[in-house]
This record gives structure tokens, sequence and C-alpha cells, in this order.
């Protein structure tokens, strides 16, 4: 059975808007989700894949997002994690705040603005590289030990940093974050996270069709107008994304990533992932080589 995107709910109190706390944990567990908080993860220690609406990419250790309210997510560690060796830790910082946190003076201090701006952005999830992020994470680390005012003092320094950070990098597609936000629904839950799990996987349209009791025809309307790609465009970007982390990993070679990416030839492959990342599989692998 597959894990439907489930709606977590978080305990902020009243009058404690944020959630900061360190993390420390054996692997990543928690579901394809949303919530109605806003939410930084920081990731100290640990790789794996990320996924932000319609965008999977690898993480690696220092990994900042910032994920807006509603938006699905879900954090997925490397198989290692999974081997219950002790020695491989995840760890890190997550910060949660409320949908509402000072809305009043955020939508209408001209002096707030920026960081208005930035938590309209969010609605993509967004990506603060390393190292230009170290005087973010800076800030991130202190949330978990402050109290009181210096807590809310400290998030909002932390969103200013945020919103002036100058390398930031959007995640999800924009028509789709327009469109989850009015359109998300239990079907659209269910074929998210049914990809999420299988996307390396030769999937039969008519299959993931009947997931959603639907057939073929009336679910490729159905994800056009929801995500504003069509299915398989969606399908070849996870799986890009994945071919992504096995090249820069370098462990086999590129005929063979192309199958476990789910491409049926290698021609096949190198068209897509040229047409998605600008390079061919042999010039993005060299990057990283250097």
């Amino acid at each position: 059975m597959e894990n439907k995107l489930m709606h977590e709910q978080l305990t902020i109190y009243a009058g404690t808007p944020i959630i900061a706390r360190h993390y420390d944990y054996d692997r990543f567990t928690f579901p394809w989700h949303v919530h109605n908080e806003f939410e930084i993860i920081y990731v100290k220690e640990s790789t794996g894949e990320r996924f932000v609406a319609d965008n999977m990419e690898t993480f690696y250790p220092h990994d900042l997002t910032f994920v807006g309210h509603g938006v699905p997510h879900y954090m997925k560690s490397a198989p290692e994690y999974e081997t219950n060796n002790h020695s491989l830790r995840v760890k890190g910082v997550i910060i949660q705040f409320e949908e509402h946190f000072m809305s009043h003076s955020i939508s209408n201090y001209a002096d707030l603005a920026h960081i208005k701006k930035l938590l309209d952005e969010s609605a993509r999830g967004i990506h603060f590289p390393y190292p230009e992020n170290k005087e973010i994470i800076r800030c991130i680390e202190l949330l978990p030990d402050s109290k009181g005012t210096m807590r809310i003092i400290n998030l909002l320094h932390l969103l200013d940093l945020m919103a002036n950070f100058k390398s930031k990098r959007y995640l999800g597609s924009l028509h789709f974050c327009q469109s989850v936000s009015i359109t998300m629904d239990q079907r659209m839950e269910k074929i998210l996270s049914f990809l999420a799990n299988h996307y390396k996987e030769n999937i039969d349209l008519n299959e993931i069709s009947s997931i959603v009791a639907m057939n073929s025809s009336s679910f490729c309307r159905y994800f056009k107008e929801r995500s504003g790609k069509t299915f398989m465009e969606y399908l070849l970007d996870l799986r890009i994304g994945h071919a992504c982390k096995l090249l820069i990993e370098n462990k086999i070679d590129i005929t063979q990533i192309s199958i476990e990416c789910g491409f049926n030839t290698i021609t096949h492959f190198n068209r897509i992932f040229k047409r998605n990342t600008g390079l061919t599989p042999s010039e993005y692998k060299k990057q990283f080589l250097k």
C-alpha cells in the first residue's frame, strides 16, 4: 500500500508561534506530507533525496531549504542509512512557524516588504546553497536555544538574511506551485505519493490512472490542469534529477545510469538529459570530477 500524502498537525501553542529544535536521527522517516506552517530544514549531516512540490534533487551536508505552508515535501535518506549503521547520522535543525506569524506587520510595513516577498516565494520551496549560506546557518543554530523575545528577534533576523540572500534558488516550478495551493486534492496527493516512490520504475499509464479511478485520457487532462506539466514531463523531471545524483556519485557508468533511471535506450536518456540540463550526461559528470 502506498503512503498517502499526509497532512501533519504541528503542536504550535498559542503565544509560542515558533518551533525550533535540533534533530539527530538514524534516518529521515517522515513521509510525503504538507502542513500549514512555514518550515526551514537545515541538514548538517546526511545525504539523500529531497522532494519539494514537483522538484527532486540530491541533498548533501549543509543543505538548507525553506518550504512554504501547504507545499508538499519529503526528505528521503540515502540507502546506506537504512542499514542501521549507527556511525551514520542525520543531524540538523528544523524551524517551523505559524502561517500568520506577524502577518499584519509583514504585510503592511515597508521595512518588512522583503520578508513578505520571501514568504510568498516560499510557495515554490527555496534552496540556499552551501557555502554561501554559512551566515544563515549560524543564525539557524541559535534558534533552538533562544527563548521568549529573543526567539522572535532571531527568527526575524534569519528571515531578513534569507530575503537578502543573492544566491537563493527556487525548487518547484512556478505553475505547479500556483496550482497546488488551489487544486491539491486526494487524487493528486495519491498520484504524487506514488510517483515519489516509483519514479525509477516502468510506470504504465493505465496502472497509475487506476490508482485514482480514472481512465488514461481523463487522467492525463487532470494531471496537466493541476501541475502545468504532462504526466510524462513530470516523470522525466524526477528521473533526470535522480540521474544527476548518480552522475555526481560516479559509481556506475552512464549506460547503467540510464537503465537505473527508467530509460529504455541510452539515446533517449542523452536527449532528455540535455534538454533538461543543457549538458550531456558526460559533460555534467565532468563538472564534478575537476
